[in-house]
């Protein structure tokens, strides 16, 4: 996470899909926010795509999905849901 600026965080139920995957891929999905956050190019935000029929936006990193809130008020990243990119979100994936 970063130390100034934008930060992210993972929902618990987030928390528990990054659980589920390898070490690897773990790394390679935290490494990405880390680098979302402190990117001097971009805001976070502009990471995000619309993710159809749900309120949340999505970013993606290799084979995975992530399912994000941006709250701009305190700069945070919200991560609701991480998935392969061949698994389905449903509007009520918080």
């Amino acid at each position: 996470m970063s130390d100034d600026g934008w930060t992210w965080e993972l929902s618990s139920k987030a928390e528990d899909d990054l659980d589920g995957l390898s070490p690897a891929d773990q790394d390679r999905i935290l490494d990405k926010l880390d680098k979302i956050v402190s990117s001097p190019w971009r805001d976070p935000p502009d990471y995000g795509e619309p993710l159809q029929n749900s309120p949340h936006k999505k970013i993606r990193i290799g084979g995975f999905r992530l399912s994000v809130t941006f709250r701009q008020d305190d700069q945070q990243l919200v991560v609701a849901r991480i998935k392969r990119r061949d698994g389905a979100y449903t509007a009520d994936d918080d």
